[in-house]
Parts: structure tokens; C-alpha cells; sequence
């Protein structure tokens, strides 16, 4: 179990936790020259039951507040200090609202230095700690008088601690493994170390796990857990690691930083929480307020966004958006804490609903409706809503990000609903339904419209579709599949069709066919080719792209049209002119003796199909033979 101290400057938690663990956590010298803790330290005990405790001593003093955020991020039991004789003091209320917002439940009160008053002092600071611990997560906890300097009070904290360590379940280790790193430092003979506390997932020896924001891949050389060794460590543990990898350098690694072994990691600047202003607040929290970002061990300036109101009233809760300076690595459910421009003040706190949110329409009703049945929602129930409301699916890297979800978990919780699993993304059926019944509406529209073309391409289709649609390959072999659709060559149609060239255009066809297919690879320009057929070029150069659109000629360069007879012919020379290897302009010339010019200008066609690639003076096929080109 790992325990967190919280209190005001000078109220003895340093000393309660030598008294528990006879381990001194100040290790800065100017901790120990001023008697005042700056940094957080760690202390460990095996306990009673054959568990181990593990203590986080975190600073007291406003300027420190930062490091005591960096402490308390996921940890099991809250230990709020406060002196005998002084009472709750401004960083008392400010740590307990603290340990509040992060939805600290588990804790005790330890009323330190009763050697220094008399028993009408003590009972009258019982009930003012009492009275503060109304309302907030730790309204339960009980309260230890004790002495640090006596020992009075002291077994009875210990044992109440060991009791409940043994009484904590272990959480379950789902999604990936997140580490936030408060320390960083180099140990002779083993290499650059980093601690924190692992908030999700577990790790083990070996190990690929990557630097964030960094993206750096690095491998776990060595684990301590509680101080002690370990091959292995899981959500909730204080954990050492032991890195080794390419270029690491101690340098590039600072408090605030993840370990993370989801190689999809991705950060965000911006992101959409469920807050609530703290009720010591003078004035309501204003649209757009500058404020000081807490989550973890991450630390960073951003403003607030306030989505159903232009102001969040002291003591009430409601939807922003948080705008960061720099983006930063967070899943949905992860707790914030937000304070003043200033950094003087905790001011509200809550937690993240959505870790990626839009730049635009930020507060539209369907949004905002979206993120208000998201809200305390574990991962696999919030996967459940995300569906209902994304018409066009989640991708798998999606869910694996914003919900902290490892591809298996993803896979096994979305087969547990109505959903369809296209390429990498994952669909509701009933959306996917209302997808194919536009799209073949849509059909229909462009072949009533369209008469004279055969159908549509790929990229066409996906102009049809709302939005990003990251899956219309699949979408379209389904309908393809069903019968719903019809593939000829390149493009796609309703089954049952067939293009119409108008008359004037047919039987301009039925002369330029000939022509074009005697001449096969080395078709008449376009100007020449009205010259023979006594048309005005305009008129011919309409014409011929009413054919392009119905797929009976292809036009690759700006004054030739060609048969895709022609260019496949010219498709497949490129494997004679490449002869297993990279080809010249020139070998290609020679091969279809289509001059130097022309061959340049098919060349540059099979590049823009990625049928080819240029590399400096020479190029490579990217296609099989026999491959057919893609596109027109």
C-alpha cells in the first residue's frame, strides 16, 4: 500500500514518517540544513501481516506545492498531517482539497504534537478537523492524536495502517502499462533510472516501453518495487526502472515525463474534463481563465474552455475544455488538478472525459451529450457509448489511446456488442447499415445524373462518404460482396447498369476507336487527330472525356488519349525495360520506341499511380506484372 502524508509546513510529517519507518526521507542537503522538506522522499516497511508500506513524504510549504502534486497522483491511502497546537492552516485546506479533487477516499487524520497542549486544546481540534473533513472524500477517516517526540499514538496508527493493507485489493492490471516519472538519475554499474508511480497496466523485465512525449523505444533492464527487486510491477506499485537504450541520456528525461508501452502513444494539447470549482473560491471560474495544469506528475500552463456556461460558480461542477501550451500524455479518467495563473491557489479539479477533443464545435449539443454520458464511465462502458455516437466507427488506435485500451481488451469488449470489425476500425452495425443505404442511394443519384460514365472510382466513393472514412475499401467489398455493387475495371456501379453515350459522342467513338486502336502506344495528339476526323479540337477533346468517364479511353498525358489496352501494353513493357532492376528514361524509350518526350509523360503517369517511383535519373516498378494500372 502506498501511502502519501499531506499537511502544512512544520506539522511534523517528516518525523511522523521516521517514527513509523526509522528511515529519515529528506535526502537534499538544504532539506536537511533548513528542516524543511522541498522534494518528495520515499520511506518503506515490511508491516505486520506480511504486507509492505510504502510512504510518500511530500513538502508542505506553498512554494513546493508542485512537488506535492507529483507525489499524491496514485496512491492508495492519504495520511493528512496537522499539528496540535496550530490546528488546520492554509496548506492544510489546500492538500485536502487537493486529496479531494484526485478522489482520495482511503485515509486518516494524524493530530501530531500532543505533547505540546492540554486535552480542552486537543478535543477542540477534533471537532475543527471534524468540521473540514465534512464533505469531502475523507469524511470517514479517522483521527490519531499521537507524538512524534513521545511515541504516543504511534502502534496505534501503524497497526491501523497494516490492517488496511491487508484488507486492499490488488486492482487488475487492464490496459497498457503508464509510468509517471517524478525522478530521474544515473547509478553506477547499471545506467540511467527513472521512478514514479504506474498508474495502469504492468511491466517486466525486458520489456519495450517508449518515452513521452519523447517516442523514444527503450528496454526495462531492471525493476525495484517498494525498494525492493523485482521482476515484475503492476498498477498502484512505487516502481523503479532501470532503462537502457539508444542514445539515453539523463538529461532528456524530466519529472512529468511517461513510460508507456503503447507504441501508438500519441499526446494532446487539448482535452475535455468534468470539473468542480472549489467551494473556497471568491468568484466563479470565467470562460477562458489562464490556469496552472496538474495531472500526474505533468505540469503545464493552459486555459479553460467553458463548455455549457460562460462561468463554473464556486462549489458547483460543470463541462470545459482545457487548452494546453504543450501537449502532454493522458487517458479518459485521469485526475486534474487545476490552480491559479498565479500558482498560489488550487482552484478546481475533476477528471477527463475525453483526452482528444476537437478544435471545432467543442460545445455543439451532440457533443456535449456525448461527453456528459461518458462521465465516471469505466473504459470498456465508455467504448460502448463512443460507438453509439461515431457514425463513422473508431479506429483501433482510437480506443487504444483515448481509452487506454490494449488491442486485445479492445477487440474482446467490442465482440460483446453489435459492431462490425472493417480493416482497423470498429463500427456499430446500425451505423454501418444507415453507411451502405446512403452510399447506394448515392449510386443511384450519380448513374441517373452521369448516364455516359461507367461508374466511380475509389476516390470518388470517398468523396461521397461523410467525414473521414478510414475503411471505404472494406465498405465497398462488402457491398460488392452483397451484390449491391458491381466492379468494372477501376470504378464501381449498381448492378443492372450500363453507361449511355450520348449520340453525338457515340458516334464520334465509333469513328476515333478504330484510329486509336491501330495505333495502340503511339495514338495521333489531340489537334492532329481532329485534323483527321475533320472536328473542331474543343468539340473532339469533350467528346473523348465523355469516353475517359464511361472507362473507354484513358487520357495519361494532356494531348493523347489511349486505349487501356495501349496502356497496360505500355504497363507491362516496364518490366522488359527494368529487367529485374531499376530503369533509365532511356532504357524505357527503347523498349516501346515511343520517343523520348512521350516516354517522359508516361513515366510520370505510372509515378502519380504509384505503378512507379522516380529515384533521381532512374525508377522502380511498385507493382507485380501482369498488375493492373490504378486509376485513370
Amino acid at each position: 500500500m502506498i501511502i502519501a502524508t499531506a499537511g502544512h509546513v512544520d506539522h511534523g510529517k517528516t518525523l511522523l514518517v521516521h517514527s513509523l519507518t526509522g528511515i529519515e526521507t529528506d535526502r537534499l542537503e538544504e532539506e536537511k540544513d533548513r528542516g524543511l522538506t522541498i522534494d518528495l522522499g520515499f520511506a518503506y516497511i515490511d508491516d505486520e501481516l506480511g504486507g509492505r508500506l510504502g510512504f510518500v513524504d511530500v513538502p508542505g510549504h506553498i512554494k513546493f506545492i508542485n512537488n506535492m502534486l507529483a507525489g499524491v497522483g496514485a496512491i492508495d491511502y492519504a495520511l493528512l498531517v496537522i499539528a496540535a497546537d496550530d490546528g488546520p492552516m492554509p496548506q492544510t485546506m489546500e492538500h485536502l482539497a487537493i486529496l479531494d479533487q484526485l478522489g482520495i477516499s482511503r485515509g486518516a487524520v494524524a493530530l501530531t504534537k500532543i505533547d505540546r497542549v492540554d486535552s480542552s486544546r486537543l478535543e477542540q481540534v477534533r471537532m475543527e478537523v471534524t468540521d473540514i473533513l465534512n464533505q469531502t472524500s475523507l469524511a470517514d477517516a479517522d483521527v490519531f492524536p499521537l507524538s512524534s517526540i513521545t511515541g504516543e499514538g504511534i502502534d496505534d496508527l501503524k497497526t491501523t495502517l497494516c490492517l488496511t493493507a491487508s484488507e486492499i485489493d490488488s486492482r487488475p492490471g487492464n490496459g497498457h502499462f503508464r509510468l509517471a516519472i517524478d525522478r530521474c538519475f544515473s547509478v553506477k554499474g547499471s545506467g540511467l533510472v527513472v521512478t514514479g508511480s504506474i498508474f495502469s497496466g504492468e511491466v517486466s523485465e525486458g520489456d519495450e516501453v517508449y518515452l513521452v512525449p519523447q517516442g523514444e523505444a527503450l528496454r526495462v533492464r531492471g525493476i525495484h518495487t517498494q525498494n525492493q527487486a523485482a521482476s515484475h510491477a503492476t498498477i498502484g506499485d512505487r516502481c523503479a526502472i532501470n532503462l537502457a537504450g539508444h542514445n539515453l541520456r539523463r538529461e532528456n528525461i524530466s519529472r512529468g515525463n511517461w513510460l508507456t508501452s503503447n507504441p501508438h502513444h500519441e499526446a494532446s494539447s487539448r482535452f475535455d474534463m468534468l470539473l468542480k470549482v472549489l467551494a473556497s473560491e471568491s468568484k466563479p471560474l470565467a470562460n477562458w481563465t489562464p490556469v496552472h495544469v496538474h495531472t500526474a506528475a505533468n505540469h503545464v500552463t493552459g486555459r479553460v474552455a467553458v463548455l455549457e456556461d460562460t462561468r463554473i460558480n464556486p462549489n458547483e461542477s460543470g463541462l470545459v475544455q482545457v487548452v494546453l501550451k504543450e501537449a502532454i500524455n493522458i487517458c479518459m479518467g485521469d485526475r486534474v488538478i487545476l490552480r491559479d495563473q498565479g500558482a498560489i491557489r488550487t482552484i478546481a479539479g475533476g477528471t477527463i472525459v475525453s483526452p482528444y477533443s476537437p478544435l471545432r464545435g467543442r460545445a455543439r449539443p451532440a457533443r456535449l451529450e456525448l461527453l456528459r454520458q461518458c462521465v465516471d464511465l469505466e473504459s470498456h462502458q465508455a467504448l460502448e457509448v463512443l460507438l453509439v455516437h461515431a457514425t463513422l466507427g473508431l479506429t483501433n488506435t482510437e480506443c487504444i489511446n483515448a481509452l487506454n485500451m490494449k488491442p486485445s481488451e479492445v477487440h474482446t469488449c467490442a465482440s460483446k456488442l453489435e459492431v462490425e470489425f472493417l480493416n482497423e476500425t470498429i463500427i456499430s452495425r446500425q451505423h454501418l447499415e444507415k453507411l451502405e443505404q446512403d452510399l447506394v442511394a448515392k449510386f443511384d443519384q450519380w448513374h441517373e445524373k452521369n448516364p455516359q460514365t461507367t461508374g466511380l472510382s475509389q476516390n470518388q466513393i470517398a468523396k461521397l462518404l461523410p467525414g473521414r472514412c478510414s475503411f471505404v475499401d472494406a465498405l465497398v467489398e462488402r457491398l460488392v460482396s452483397d451484390e449491391k455493387l458491381v466492379k468494372t475495371g477501376n470504378t464501381l456501379q449498381r448492378p443492372g447498369f450500363s453507361s449511355q453515350l450520348s449520340a453525338e459522342v457515340q458516334a464520334l467513338w465509333n469513328e476515333v476507336e478504330p484510329i486509336l486502336s491501330r495505333s495502340q502506344t503511339k495514338p495521333p495528339v489531340l489537334h492532329d487527330l481532329a485534323e483527321q476526323l475533320s472536328v473542331p479540337p474543343k468539340t473532339l477533346e469533350k467528346s473523348l472525356n465523355a469516353c475517359v468517364q464511361s472507362s473507354l479511353l484513358i487520357r495519361p498525358v494532356k494531348n493523347r488519349y489511349f486505349t487501356p489496352a495501349a496502356i497496360q501494353e505500355l504497363c507491362m513493357l516496364l518490366f522488359e525495360a527494368a529487367g529485374g532492376a531499376d530503369f533509365t528514361v532511356k532504357q524505357y524509350r527503347d523498349v516501346t520506341g515511343i520517343g523520348r518526350n512521350l516516354a517522359i509523360e508516361i513515366l510520370e503517369y505510372f509515378d502519380r499511380r504509384r505503378i512507379t517511383q522516380r529515384l533521381g535519373d532512374t525508377r522502380k516498378i511498385l507493382i507485380e506484372r501482369n498488375s493492373t494500372p490504378r486509376g485513370q
